[in-house]
C-alpha cells in the first residue's frame, strides 16, 4: 500500500496523537521497527542523538495511532543488533575467515 493511500484512509484526528496545551504531533511517514523483536524507535520524545525503543502498545498509547496503520521500515534495536553481530562473529570464527 502506498503512503498516499495509507494517509488518505487514515482519519486526520488519528494522525495527531494525544495533545498537550498548544502541542501538535504528526505521525511519521515511516516508522522504524526492529525486525527481530518488533520494538519501535520513538524519535519524538528525545533528542536526535538518543534513541528510545518502545513496544507497539506503548507507542499507540503515547501517540494515539497504532503502528500497524503506518508504514514500517525495518531496522535493529541496539540489543538485537548486538546479538546479530555476535552471531556473525561466531560464524566467521568457526569458518576461520575474519569478518
Amino acid at each position: 500500500m502506498s503512503i498516499e493511500k495509507l494517509f488518505a484512509q487514515t482519519p486526520p484526528e488519528s494522525l495527531s496523537g494525544p495533545r498537550g496545551k498548544g502541542e501538535t504531533r504528526i505521525a511519521p511517514t515511516l516508522l522504524p521497527a526492529c525486525c527481530v523483536c518488533g520494538l519501535i524507535r520513538d524519535e519524538t520524545r528525545l533528542s536526535p542523538d538518543r534513541e528510545h525503543w518502545v513496544t507497539q502498545r506503548a507507542y499507540r498509547e503515547t501517540h494515539g495511532v497504532s503502528p500497524t496503520e503506518l508504514a514500517l521500515t525495518h531496522t535493529y534495536c541496539p540489543t538485537c543488533f548486538e546479538k546479530a553481530q555476535d552471531r556473525v562473529r561466531q560464524f566467521f570464527r568457526k569458518v576461520g575467515t575474519p569478518p
